[in-house]
């Protein structure tokens, strides 16, 4: 290692404010190896990636390289802004080309909306939460604070007074899978009016839905207006092309915009026009029926093995879409060991303490079943319950 002068751990810790770790992330090198099966991932189906998005592409450079490899504009290109509002508009989300900001994946929209709306006070978070904003959150130097929530959704009642910003994943949340109940989403709407809280909500999934009638998202609720929505295109096109979207009262847009220009100016020109190109050409729609459909095949098979499998006393979450089961172990019972015994056994999960800032957790397990076929699925809970035997005895 090349040697330096000056101490950068010690300028470093005295500069900065803690970073947290991504247990994913950190878990990725582990299911590189060939004989690995991975839950742990919130990753859609390689397989199921549009081939169609290709022809996208190539008609955008071949259409339009000037304007798609030029600097573009800070809020989004203008056509990917107005298909958001139009597709947002048929959920009855009152929205315009103008309250939508164009974003790096979503995970950039919650780095940028704890910069302007939290600064460095507290965010109020589910119990457990997405362990992704639990990093963005982190990254923008704020305080985070767990509130109770049950099968469903977060408890409005429950809620502390004071804090700068509540962050909620209300439709098949990551990583419990639960759905937030209407008549607990209309409190929680007037619950944070009443609190003067800005209340985000974290949208990926609600398009991935099996079972059951749609639930409103918040913002399109009475009261909803003030609701700052996130959203993206990734788990319905591809996680790579990188785009996500706000969608938020005009005076947090403007902050939103000015926050990204000092991070990177705009999202990548060529994929945002790939986006709408996809959308002009081919039907999305049916694109995401697709999905749906394989989706809830392999929902279905995770949900008969772990009950072929498991052991009594263990409980799991029963999704009606999205990509995720949160599994409780048995009374006495740890993840993190059980980890450890399951990568020796060929099969990755992520530990529950990954989802929370206050030690909890412990019991606790989340499961991916969209990135796996349903034989790999019965196969990996099979070692999972060979490990849990382990554990146990």
């Amino acid at each position: 290692m090349l040697q330096t002068g000056l101490n950068w751990s010690a300028l470093l810790e005295r500069n900065g404010h803690a970073l947290r770790a991504s247990a994913i992330r950190d878990l990725l090198a582990v299911t590189e190896r060939p004989d690995m099966i991975s839950f742990a991932g919130g990753l859609p189906a390689p397989e199921l990636f549009p081939t169609a998005l290709r022809a996208a592409f190539d008609a955008v450079l071949r259409d339009d390289a000037a304007g798609a490899l030029q600097y573009g504009p800070t809020p989004g290109y203008g056509p990917l802004r107005e298909l958001v509002a139009e597709r947002l508009g048929r959920r009855g989300i009152a929205c315009t080309a103008g309250d939508v900001v164009i974003t790096t994946g979503s995970q950039q929209a919650l780095h940028l909306l704890g910069r302007v709306l939290a600064g460095r006070g507290t965010v109020l978070v589910e119990s457990p939460s997405y362990v992704g904003a639990l990093q963005a959150f982190s990254a923008a130097g704020v305080s985070i604070v767990h509130c109770p929530m049950d099968e469903h959704g977060l408890r409005a009642d429950a809620l502390p007074g004071a804090a700068a910003l509540l962050y909620t994943v209300p439709t098949f949340q990551n990583p419990a899978g639960t759905t937030m109940a209407l008549r607990r989403r209309r409190e929680l709407v007037v619950r944070a009016r009443e609190l003067g809280l800005p209340l985000v909500e974290d949208d990926p999934y609600s398009e991935l839905r099996f079972d059951g009638e749609p639930v409103p998202a918040l913002r399109a609720l009475p009261g909803g207006e003030d609701v700052v929505h996130v959203g993206t295109f990734s788990k319905v096109l591809s996680p790579g092309l990188r785009v996500g979207y706000v969608v938020a009262p005009r005076p947090v847009a403007e902050r939103v915009v000015l926050a990204k220009q000092g991070a990177d100016l705009h999202t990548e020109s060529v994929a945002q026009r790939a986006v709408v190109r996809f959308c002009r050409d081919q039907d999305l729609d049916a694109h995401v029926l697709t999905l749906c459909a394989a989706y809830r095949e392999r929902r279905d098979a995770m949900l008969a093995a772990l009950a072929g499998a498991m052991p009594p006393g263990t409980r799991w979450t029963r999704p009606e879409g999205g990509m995720f089961v949160w599994v409780t172990l048995p009374a006495g019972l740890e993840a993190v060991p059980l980890l450890a015994a399951a990568l020796e056994r060929g099969v990755a999960f992520v530990p529950g303490t990954a989802f929370h800032v206050d030690g909890g957790g412990g019991g606790s397990l989340r499961l991916n079943f969209t990135n796996s076929p349903p034989e790999t699925i019965r196969e990996g809970v099979a070692r999972l319950a060979r490990a849990l035997d382990r554990l146990a005895g």
